[in-house]
Protein backbone atom coordinates (compact mmCIF):
# COMPACT_ATOMS: atom_id res chain seq x y z
CA UNK A 1 0.00 0.00 0.00
CA UNK A 2 1.12 3.70 -0.83
CA UNK A 3 2.70 5.84 1.76
CA UNK A 4 0.73 8.83 2.14
CA UNK A 5 1.19 12.33 1.13
CA UNK A 6 0.66 15.38 3.79
CA UNK A 7 1.56 19.12 3.97
CA UNK A 8 1.53 20.41 7.01
CA UNK A 9 2.63 24.43 7.51
CA UNK A 10 5.05 24.24 4.27
CA UNK A 11 6.15 20.58 5.31
CA UNK A 12 5.81 17.79 3.03
CA UNK A 13 5.86 14.15 5.05
CA UNK A 14 5.40 10.78 4.19
CA UNK A 15 3.40 8.18 6.86
CA UNK A 16 3.05 4.55 6.63
CA UNK A 17 -0.59 2.96 6.47
CA UNK A 18 0.50 0.80 8.73
CA UNK A 19 1.58 2.80 11.06
CA UNK A 20 -0.86 5.16 11.07
CA UNK A 21 -3.78 2.57 11.77
CA UNK A 22 -1.49 1.24 14.55
CA UNK A 23 -1.73 5.15 16.15
CA UNK A 24 1.88 5.13 15.86
CA UNK A 25 3.66 8.30 15.71
CA UNK A 26 6.23 8.89 12.97
CA UNK A 27 6.62 10.58 9.42
CA UNK A 28 8.94 10.30 6.55
CA UNK A 29 9.77 13.94 5.93
CA UNK A 30 10.99 15.67 2.25
CA UNK A 31 12.96 17.99 1.90
CA UNK A 32 10.73 20.76 1.55
CA UNK A 33 9.60 23.01 4.11
CA UNK A 34 12.97 24.51 6.25
CA UNK A 35 14.71 27.39 6.39
CA UNK A 36 17.82 26.10 4.63
CA UNK A 37 19.23 27.65 0.99
CA UNK A 38 21.16 26.55 -1.62
CA UNK A 39 22.18 22.84 -1.53
CA UNK A 40 20.64 22.24 1.63
CA UNK A 41 17.26 23.66 0.50
CA UNK A 42 15.04 23.57 2.78
CA UNK A 43 14.47 20.80 5.24
CA UNK A 44 18.31 19.73 5.94
CA UNK A 45 19.07 18.56 9.31
CA UNK A 46 22.71 17.51 8.25
CA UNK A 47 25.47 19.84 10.32
CA UNK A 48 28.19 16.96 8.95
CA UNK A 49 27.22 17.59 5.03
CA UNK A 50 28.97 19.94 2.74
CA UNK A 51 27.61 21.98 0.16
CA UNK A 52 29.27 22.57 -3.72
CA UNK A 53 31.26 25.24 -1.77
CA UNK A 54 32.92 23.39 1.54
CA UNK A 55 30.54 25.03 3.46
CA UNK A 56 28.18 23.04 5.78
CA UNK A 57 24.74 24.40 6.82
CA UNK A 58 24.64 26.44 10.04
CA UNK A 59 23.70 24.64 13.30
CA UNK A 60 20.53 27.64 13.63
CA UNK A 61 18.85 26.12 10.45
CA UNK A 62 19.56 22.68 11.18
CA UNK A 63 17.68 23.35 14.63
CA UNK A 64 14.85 25.27 13.36
CA UNK A 65 14.66 22.41 10.52
CA UNK A 66 14.04 19.66 13.28
CA UNK A 67 12.19 22.01 15.31
CA UNK A 68 9.66 21.85 12.32
CA UNK A 69 9.73 18.77 11.85
CA UNK A 70 9.32 17.01 15.51
CA UNK A 71 6.43 19.42 15.80
CA UNK A 72 4.86 17.84 13.29
CA UNK A 73 4.16 14.72 15.63
CA UNK A 74 3.68 17.33 18.88
CA UNK A 75 7.67 16.20 19.83
CA UNK A 76 10.61 18.64 20.81
CA UNK A 77 14.67 18.44 20.63
CA UNK A 78 14.27 18.09 24.29
CA UNK A 79 13.19 14.65 24.18
CA UNK A 80 14.18 13.53 20.88
CA UNK A 81 17.58 11.71 20.12
CA UNK A 82 19.88 12.03 16.35
CA UNK A 83 22.62 9.68 15.75
CA UNK A 84 25.98 10.33 14.72
CA UNK A 85 25.45 7.56 11.86
CA UNK A 86 28.89 5.54 10.88
CA UNK A 87 27.76 2.71 8.19
CA UNK A 88 28.05 -0.07 11.17
CA UNK A 89 25.23 -2.02 12.88
CA UNK A 90 25.59 -0.89 16.51
CA UNK A 91 22.27 -0.76 17.91
CA UNK A 92 22.07 1.11 21.65
CA UNK A 93 19.42 2.94 23.84
CA UNK A 94 18.82 6.61 22.46
CA UNK A 95 21.28 9.50 24.18
CA UNK A 96 21.76 12.13 24.34
CA UNK A 97 18.34 14.56 23.22
CA UNK A 98 19.29 16.58 20.55
CA UNK A 99 19.33 19.97 22.62
CA UNK A 100 22.08 18.62 24.56
CA UNK A 101 23.83 17.97 21.22
CA UNK A 102 22.90 21.61 19.72
CA UNK A 103 23.92 23.37 22.60
CA UNK A 104 27.30 21.65 22.95
CA UNK A 105 26.58 19.75 25.95
CA UNK A 106 26.79 16.34 24.48
CA UNK A 107 27.84 14.14 21.10
CA UNK A 108 25.59 12.43 19.10
CA UNK A 109 26.70 8.53 19.48
CA UNK A 110 28.26 7.22 16.88
CA UNK A 111 25.92 4.25 16.02
CA UNK A 112 23.34 3.50 13.05
CA UNK A 113 20.80 2.29 15.55
CA UNK A 114 18.90 3.59 18.91
CA UNK A 115 15.85 2.65 20.36
CA UNK A 116 13.99 3.71 23.60
CA UNK A 117 10.94 2.57 25.53
CA UNK A 118 8.56 4.07 28.46
CA UNK A 119 10.80 5.41 31.37
CA UNK A 120 13.43 6.62 29.06
CA UNK A 121 14.47 10.45 28.92
CA UNK A 122 13.81 10.18 25.03
CA UNK A 123 10.49 8.99 23.84
CA UNK A 124 11.33 10.28 19.96
CA UNK A 125 14.09 9.14 17.79
CA UNK A 126 15.32 10.18 14.20
CA UNK A 127 17.01 9.02 11.80
CA UNK A 128 19.20 11.23 8.72
CA UNK A 129 18.82 10.27 5.03
CA UNK A 130 20.22 11.33 1.82
CA UNK A 131 19.53 7.88 -0.42
CA UNK A 132 20.35 5.70 2.62
CA UNK A 133 16.99 3.51 3.81
CA UNK A 134 15.26 5.24 7.09
CA UNK A 135 14.13 2.04 9.07
CA UNK A 136 11.27 2.35 11.92
CA UNK A 137 10.53 -0.17 14.17
CA UNK A 138 7.72 -1.15 16.65
CA UNK A 139 7.14 -2.86 19.45
CA UNK A 140 4.01 -3.53 20.24
CA UNK A 141 3.91 -5.61 22.68
CA UNK A 142 6.33 -4.18 25.07
CA UNK A 143 5.79 -0.76 23.71
CA UNK A 144 9.30 0.29 22.47
CA UNK A 145 10.33 2.13 19.21
CA UNK A 146 13.60 2.19 17.06
CA UNK A 147 15.24 3.70 14.12
CA UNK A 148 17.92 2.50 11.74
CA UNK A 149 19.91 4.02 9.35
CA UNK A 150 20.91 1.44 6.64
CA UNK A 151 22.98 2.47 3.84
CA UNK A 152 24.60 -0.62 1.82
CA UNK A 153 26.95 -2.16 3.96
CA UNK A 154 24.68 -1.55 7.24
CA UNK A 155 22.25 -3.42 5.16
CA UNK A 156 23.96 -6.56 4.18
CA UNK A 157 25.81 -6.57 7.10
CA UNK A 158 22.35 -7.73 8.47
CA UNK A 159 21.69 -4.30 10.90
CA UNK A 160 17.91 -4.91 10.62
CA UNK A 161 18.44 -8.00 12.13
CA UNK A 162 20.78 -6.93 14.76
CA UNK A 163 17.64 -4.53 16.16
CA UNK A 164 15.22 -7.37 16.17
CA UNK A 165 17.73 -9.33 18.40
CA UNK A 166 19.05 -6.52 20.66
CA UNK A 167 15.24 -5.62 21.17
CA UNK A 168 14.57 -9.04 21.99
CA UNK A 169 17.62 -9.78 24.04
CA UNK A 170 16.22 -6.86 26.20
CA UNK A 171 12.29 -6.94 26.45
CA UNK A 172 11.97 -10.17 25.47
CA UNK A 173 9.90 -12.11 22.41
CA UNK A 174 6.85 -9.54 20.88
CA UNK A 175 5.57 -8.60 17.96
CA UNK A 176 7.51 -6.13 15.54
CA UNK A 177 5.91 -3.78 12.65
CA UNK A 178 8.38 -1.90 10.65
CA UNK A 179 8.24 0.74 7.90
CA UNK A 180 10.41 1.20 5.43
CA UNK A 181 11.07 4.72 4.40
CA UNK A 182 11.96 6.32 1.15
CA UNK A 183 15.47 5.72 -0.46
CA UNK A 184 17.26 5.01 -3.58
CA UNK A 185 15.47 2.26 -5.15
CA UNK A 186 16.69 -0.38 -8.29
CA UNK A 187 16.28 2.40 -10.66
CA UNK A 188 18.77 4.29 -10.09
CA UNK A 189 20.98 2.26 -7.86
CA UNK A 190 24.02 0.44 -9.54
CA UNK A 191 26.28 -1.59 -7.84
CA UNK A 192 29.63 -3.79 -8.32
CA UNK A 193 30.68 -7.77 -7.49
CA UNK A 194 31.35 -6.35 -4.01
CA UNK A 195 28.05 -5.75 -3.35
CA UNK A 196 26.38 -8.53 -4.89
CA UNK A 197 28.87 -10.92 -2.85
CA UNK A 198 28.67 -9.00 0.56
CA UNK A 199 24.67 -9.64 0.65
CA UNK A 200 24.89 -13.13 -0.03
CA UNK A 201 27.71 -13.40 2.23
CA UNK A 202 25.45 -11.60 5.02
CA UNK A 203 22.23 -14.02 3.84
CA UNK A 204 24.15 -16.90 4.17
CA UNK A 205 25.88 -16.00 7.80
CA UNK A 206 21.87 -15.38 8.81
CA UNK A 207 20.51 -18.66 7.63
CA UNK A 208 18.84 -17.05 4.20
CA UNK A 209 19.59 -19.41 1.16
CA UNK A 210 21.87 -17.39 -1.41
CA UNK A 211 19.00 -17.11 -4.14
CA UNK A 212 17.00 -15.39 -1.86
CA UNK A 213 19.78 -12.41 -1.92
CA UNK A 214 20.25 -13.00 -5.23
CA UNK A 215 16.85 -12.21 -5.78
CA UNK A 216 16.75 -8.90 -4.91
CA UNK A 217 19.35 -7.61 -7.66
CA UNK A 218 16.74 -7.93 -10.67
CA UNK A 219 18.99 -6.13 -13.23
CA UNK A 220 22.49 -7.24 -14.26
CA UNK A 221 24.56 -6.24 -17.29
CA UNK A 222 28.06 -5.27 -18.15
CA UNK A 223 29.89 -2.25 -18.43
CA UNK A 224 33.37 -1.83 -19.80
CA UNK A 225 33.85 -5.58 -19.10
CA UNK A 226 32.45 -4.97 -15.43
CA UNK A 227 30.17 -6.80 -13.56
CA UNK A 228 26.37 -4.54 -12.58
CA UNK A 229 23.72 -4.68 -10.95
CA UNK A 230 20.85 -2.85 -9.50
CA UNK A 231 19.49 -3.39 -6.06
CA UNK A 232 16.61 -3.23 -3.86
CA UNK A 233 17.77 -1.83 -0.43
CA UNK A 234 14.40 -2.33 0.84
CA UNK A 235 13.96 -6.17 -0.41
CA UNK A 236 17.43 -6.83 1.43
CA UNK A 237 16.58 -5.48 5.05
CA UNK A 238 13.30 -6.52 4.54
CA UNK A 239 14.80 -10.47 4.10
CA UNK A 240 16.68 -10.08 7.23
CA UNK A 241 14.13 -8.63 9.32
CA UNK A 242 11.66 -11.86 8.02
CA UNK A 243 14.67 -14.21 9.09
CA UNK A 244 14.25 -13.24 12.27
CA UNK A 245 10.45 -14.03 12.31
CA UNK A 246 8.99 -10.50 11.62
CA UNK A 247 5.93 -11.22 9.23
CA UNK A 248 5.66 -10.18 6.17
CA UNK A 249 2.25 -8.16 6.94
CA UNK A 250 4.15 -6.08 9.42
CA UNK A 251 6.37 -4.66 7.02
CA UNK A 252 5.68 -1.77 4.68
CA UNK A 253 7.89 -0.50 2.61
CA UNK A 254 7.77 3.39 0.67
CA UNK A 255 8.18 2.65 -3.35
CA UNK A 256 9.22 6.54 -3.61
CA UNK A 257 12.94 6.84 -4.95
CA UNK A 258 14.84 9.32 -3.26
CA UNK A 259 17.37 9.97 -6.52
CA UNK A 260 14.43 10.70 -9.05
CA UNK A 261 11.22 10.84 -7.39
CA UNK A 262 9.53 14.55 -8.41
CA UNK A 263 6.63 16.79 -8.02
CA UNK A 264 5.01 19.74 -9.25
CA UNK A 265 7.60 21.66 -7.34
CA UNK A 266 10.74 19.57 -8.71
CA UNK A 267 12.57 16.62 -6.69
CA UNK A 268 11.31 15.81 -3.24
CA UNK A 269 14.01 14.12 -1.29
CA UNK A 270 17.85 15.21 -0.70
CA UNK A 271 19.93 12.60 -3.06
CA UNK A 272 23.44 12.36 -2.52
CA UNK A 273 23.62 10.32 -5.52
CA UNK A 274 20.96 12.99 -7.96
CA UNK A 275 23.33 15.92 -6.44
CA UNK A 276 27.04 14.57 -7.26
CA UNK A 277 27.40 14.40 -3.32
CA UNK A 278 26.29 18.04 -2.36
CA UNK A 279 22.77 17.80 -0.68
CA UNK A 280 21.32 17.91 2.72
CA UNK A 281 19.55 14.97 4.42
CA UNK A 282 16.26 14.98 5.30
CA UNK A 283 14.70 13.43 8.93
CA UNK A 284 12.79 10.37 9.60
CA UNK A 285 11.00 10.01 12.74
CA UNK A 286 9.55 7.38 14.88
CA UNK A 287 8.19 8.02 18.47
CA UNK A 288 6.12 6.25 21.32
CA UNK A 289 2.69 6.06 21.42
Amino acid sequence: MAFTRHEKEGVIYYTSPLFDKLGIPHFFASRIGGVSEGDFGSLNISTSRKNSDGKADSMQNVRENLRRGLSLIGKTELSACMMKQVHDVNVISAFPVCSQYFDGVSECEACDGIFCSHGDPIDTLCVKTADCVPILLYDLTHDVACALHAGWRGTVNGICGCAVRTLRAIYGQGEIVCAIGPCIHECCYEVDDKVLKAAIDGAEASGIPRNIAENCFPQRYTVDGQNKYRVSLPALNKMFLQAEGVREENISVCELCTCCAEDENGKIFFSHRASGGFSGTQMSVVALK
